[in-house]
């Protein structure tokens, strides 16, 4: 992670594994942010997206960070950020899904290992998916595998982009009637009823 970043800087309203991942660029103040620097930001990443626990990240870094495999796995998973930010991008604008996309999940998901995990939370029990990672590229399987199960299972119509034209987020609408607008409230909701609000305040003083 750069030096100055926020230690936690990752945000996840995208309801979906794969959106939240796409969501790991994002726009501030007019700039496009990147939030995935390094090695050892993306296993940071996937410590918060409860891919990996805390152990299981810092042998990742231990055994690939700033080496080849590592910087490989790395790059391929900017590629296959970009190619799910594509995807959805399509989808969203109801466009059909390029088969390039579907290549590069099915390309990830012939590489799962691991096993069902029952694991004791807070308020009970939760059966995740413990991914073996013999290989880096292991890594990124769990992040293909909710890519197809958004595709496959998923209502694509409720996959949205925030309203906000200044934001790039996606996320999956899971509310009761189905009609979110932004990515959340407080990256743009507010601020975009804030200036709606003094839009129609200057309005009604010119009248």
């Amino acid at each position: 992670m750069r030096k100055g970043q926020p230690e936690n800087p990752f945000i996840f309203i995208g309801n979906q594994t794969c959106l939240d991942f796409v969501n790991t660029q994002m726009i501030q103040q007019g700039r496009l942010v990147e939030l995935l620097g390094d090695f050892s930001a993306l296993m940071a990443w996937m410590v918060q997206a409860r891919i990996l626990d805390a152990g299981d990240a810092k042998e990742a870094i231990r055994k690939w960070g700033g080496r080849r495999e590592g910087l490989r796995t790395f790059e391929r998973a900017r590629e296959l950020r970009a190619t799910l930010r594509e995807m959805v991008g399509r989808v969203v604008d109801g466009r059909a899904v390029p088969q390039s996309a579907i290549d590069a999940i099915n390309g990830l998901l012939r590489h799962r290992l691991g096993y069902a995990k029952l694991t004791k939370t807070r308020g009970g029990f939760e059966r995740r998916f413990h991914v073996e990672t013999g290989e880096a590229i292991h890594l990124l399987v769990p992040i293909a595998e909710s890519a197809s199960d958004l595709l496959a299972h998923c209502n694509r119509a409720l996959i949205k982009r925030c309203k906000n034209r200044a934001c790039i987020l996606f996320f999956y609408d899971t509310t009761k009637n189905h009609a979110r607008h932004w990515c959340s409230m407080s990256i743009c909701g507010n601020k975009i009823k804030v200036a709606e609000h003094y839009r129609r305040k200057r309005q009604t003083k010119r009248r």
